[in-house]
């Protein structure tokens, strides 16, 4: 569900559980406070990119101000169906009413960091700055690994210029158009269980200030929008890909990001990519139409072992995409689809509709069918496998509010693999289903899932069981977390499980915030791996696996120094040693 529908918390440590980087949710986050919406001036397009509101918030602020002009307050907006003065409270810092919470007009961020591993040669090392101001926004990052060159093994920056409708964008960015079956770099900020989250929301060009070096575009990118809804993006982006070259050309792709040993060195930006495309898109009032072409191609010829799973996967020269998009809201339901083919033909397609009678009731569902000869080397589509083919699938999706501070999602997938994969000799398929229930009342909540998995090659049925409590006021908090994994395939079962514990108090006026953890765990082999979320240092998050039997502490503390400056600092022992070291200075 949106992210200002739930605590912050929450919303990372469900994000991280699916994917996410905590470093993309708070440059999501800090983007919609430096750039906050107008709820009296944002088309349905808008209102819907910002994924703060679900369908049915959005239509009911649509049908609000048509009936009754501007809101004048967030009072004024608390009274409109679907929204209490809680969510309004939490809004207000990425919403504005037309100047009534004005926005900084310049922001400058820094942010360095260190972290010691015991075991590991060198220390990780990331600096960034990123600056936004009127119609400049500029960003540099360096990163390094431990065991690679210090400072800076990798290097990323960007640079853009926005003049009304048009911008302008150079060095790293990203591209998300339709629902990702062509083009789409970035992470989607929902998640699968909010019924909502089964449709794309594509924000076009934007700034890349992920430290994933994998998913950057790096080159020039142009974007114009006109007042009748007509909007245009050319792009086109020239970056260096780390591969094993031979005499002959690339026999793998490496997308791990590091470069320690001589090999992963030797890989280092050993070939480069090639792309270019483009979006025409168009979106009024209840309808956005979308079509984007993209190409790419490898400095080096393809000379990868062709193997069953592969073999449709692999091509030479160029390759690229066309797709169209479609979405289009109407009442209570908001319908969408995009279709795309690849240089060879093959098809891909996805549609769906979620359907939003109140604020107390969601429901959607969507099909995809991604052919198994389906290539597109950039896409992002939803998925259960690495790539966006070989895969027919049904989703349904729930969500309920029977009681107050009381939710209730459910999440079922019926997928098919028509075509070998890696390891897996033949045909198959798979059934997910994620049941989650949440409870919030005043100073406390607690919330419990369980993720099932059956998959028909092996006959294997997984349940990932996750609880959660917490409770604090103002100066203390306090949370307690437990996950179990039960494991079972053929004759055979298997279980593991883990706890943990962590309180936190805020001292000197909330200037110093200092947490405690402890975890046990228990784990009868590497399958019933689990995973537990925990505090990490700002923009950054601990859900490791556990695995084994032992126990894990750590100590973090944060202290603000001034109004512009924040220290960090956490101690773990999770096995080994570790320690991390912060500084954020915003001006």
């Amino acid at each position: 569900m949106p992210l200002a529908a739930q605590d912050v918390d929450s919303a990372v440590e469900q994000m991280a559980e699916e994917g996410a980087a905590a470093e993309d949710v708070e440059d999501y986050l800090q983007h919609l406070h430096g750039r906050r919406l107008d709820l009296n001036a944002a088309r349905r397009g808008e209102l819907e990119a910002c994924g703060l509101l679900t369908p049915f918030q959005i239509a009911s602020l649509l049908d609000y101000r048509k009936e009754y002009g501007r809101i004048l307050s967030l009072q004024e907006l608390s009274m409109i169906d679907g929204f209490t003065p809680e969510f309004a409270q939490k809004l207000s810092p990425f919403i504005t009413l037309g100047g009534d919470f004005g926005a900084d007009a310049h922001r400058l961020q820094l942010r360095s960091r260190l972290k010691y591993r015991q075991g590991q040669e060198g220390v990780y090392q990331y600096n960034r700055a990123l600056y936004e101001g009127g119609r400049w926004q500029a960003g540099l990052l360096t990163e390094s690994d431990a065991g690679e060159k210090p400072l800076a093994d990798y290097i990323g920056a960007y640079l853009g210029y926005q003049k009304g409708r048009a911008a302008v964008l150079l060095g790293d960015y990203s591209a998300c158009f339709g629902q990702g079956l062509a083009l789409w770099s970035a992470y989607c900020f929902t998640s699968s269980a909010a019924p909502e989250a089964l449709m794309r929301r594509p924000k076009g060009i934007s700034p890349y200030k992920s430290c994933d070096e994998t998913r950057a575009l790096r080159g020039v990118a142009f974007s114009w929008g006109a007042s009748r809804g007509i909007g245009a993006s050319a792009f086109a982006s020239v970056r260096g890909v780390d591969a094993n070259v031979t005499g002959a050309g690339y026999t793998s792709v490496q997308t791990t990001g590091y470069h320690r040993s001589l090999y992963e060195r030797a890989c280092k930006n050993a070939m480069r990519e090639y792309l270019f495309g483009v979006n025409l898109g168009y979106g009024w009032e209840s309808v956005r139409l979308g079509v984007t072409a993209v190409g790419y191609s490898y400095s080096e010829h393809n000379a990868r072992i062709v193997f069953d799973y592969n073999r449709y996967q692999l091509y030479d020269g160029w390759q690229g995409n066309l797709s169209a998009d479609f979405a289009a809201a109407a009442g209570h339901w908001r319908i969408f689809s995009e279709a795309a083919l690849d240089f060879g033909g093959h098809p891909a397609a996805i549609a769906g509709a979620v359907f939003t009678p109140s604020y107390d009731f969601e429901l959607s569902f969507a099909a995809r069918y991604y052919s198994k000869e389906y290539i597109a080397a950039r896409a992002g589509a939803y998925s259960t496998i690495t790539s966006v083919s070989n895969q027919q699938a049904l989703v349904l999706c729930l969500l309920l509010r029977p009681l107050k501070g009381l939710l209730l999602t459910s999440f079922t997938e019926a997928v098919h693999y028509p075509w070998v994969r890696y390891r897996i000799g033949g045909p198959s398929s798979a059934f997910y289903q994620k049941l989650r229930a949440g409870y919030v009342a005043g100073f406390w909540s607690v919330s419990a899932q369980d993720h099932f998995v059956y998959q028909t090659f092996d006959g294997s049925r997984k349940h990932s069981l996750k609880a959660a409590a917490k409770f604090g006021g103002r100066r203390w908090k306090a949370a307690l977390r437990g996950g179990g994994v039960i494991l079972c395939s053929g004759q055979d079962s298997s279980q593991g499980w883990a706890a943990s514990a962590e309180l936190t108090g805020g001292f000197f006026q909330g200037r110093l915030t200092a947490t405690g953890g402890l975890s046990y765990y228990h784990t009868d082999n590497y399958d019933t791996r689990v995973y537990l979320y925990g505090s990490d240092l700002p923009a950054s998050m601990t859900f490791l696996y556990y695995y084994g039997k032992g126990i894990a502490a750590k100590g973090l503390v944060k202290l603000k120094i001034g109004r512009k400056c924040t220290v960090s600092s956490l101690v773990a022992l999770s096995p080994v040693f570790e320690c991390r070291l912060q500084a954020d200075f915003i001006f």
